[in-house]
């Protein structure tokens, strides 16, 4: 079995958002899809993790959108590993077209080995991590999160977890975190006068074009997060905003940097 582990979708109507396209979100559930298969096929899948006391934590995630995906495309993805260090990783993807090859998207995520019982984290067996490393993995350009100062005037919105936002180990779904800030920008924009609607009617749709999300503490059903967001730069086409949420007492859930275009709508 390679090592370089490739996974093969098809877009579902339902995994397209207002403008059309599938939702940056999908993109994250598209990976943890293909990350469980990799683990299955090279031994540290969902049942080994089990057996091992082990579950694994997304701590950052960065993934660039070089062209859209929309109803049954048809597009490989593709995962391998950077480097593992006792602990912790790196982990590369790329989505291709299944056809042409064309590049739709390309990643780089961050995870950390968590003892299921203890909850700290904790280091797999190296003969399972063995089977993943390469001795040359390509490996793309990966930024450090930045530190970024809360402005006087922010937008800020609540919102409270859901049933539905959670994933298996009752955590917020890595992929709401980035519906949540998306959320967050819409109804920023909306403030200023540019609804869902005036976009629509005026043929634009705000695509995400870069996504960097930073995961500090897990949030559970029933809180109420406080979200805020700012723009850090703008042009008449675009820019780049930061999201952050919180909870109550000001303790930080995650952080998330967008990269924006303005677009004509596809017709």
């Amino acid at each position: 079995m390679s090592k370089i582990f490739t996974r093969t979708f098809r877009v579902r109507w339902s995994e397209l958002d207002a403008s059309g396209t599938v939702a940056p979100a999908a993109y994250l559930r598209y990976l943890v899809e293909t990350a469980y298969d990799w683990g299955d096929a090279l031994g540290l899948g969902a049942k080994n993790d089990r057996l091992l006391g082990l579950f694994w934590l997304i701590r950052e995630t960065e993934i660039r959108f070089l062209r859209p995906l929309r109803h049954n495309d048809v597009f490989d993805f593709t995962i391998w590993m950077v480097n593992w260090q006792r602990v912790r990783g790196t982990r590369c993807f790329e989505l291709t077209l299944k056809d042409s090859g064309e590049v739709i998207a390309q990643g780089s995520q961050h995870i950390v080995a968590m003892d299921a019982q203890t909850g700290r984290p904790a280091s797999p067996p190296e003969e399972s991590i063995d089977n993943f490393r390469l001795d040359q993995p390509r490996i793309f350009p990966f930024e450090r999160f930045p530190k970024v100062a809360a402005p006087e005037k922010q937008f800020v919105m609540q919102r409270q977890v859901e049933w539905g936002d959670l994933d298996a180990l009752e955590h917020v779904n890595n992929a709401i975190y980035v519906t949540y800030a998306e959320e967050a920008a819409a109804q920023d924009l909306a403030t200023r006068g540019w609804t869902p609607v005036k976009l629509a009617e005026s043929n634009l749709t705000v695509a995400t074009r870069r996504v960097h999300i930073q995961y500090l503490s897990p949030a559970v059903w029933g809180e109420t997060l406080a979200i805020s967001t700012h723009s850090l730069s703008a042009s008449d086409t675009g820019g780049t905003r930061y999201v952050g949420m919180a909870r109550a007492d000001g303790f930080p859930v995650c952080e998330c940097i967008l990269d924006w275009e303005l677009v004509e709508r596809k017709k």
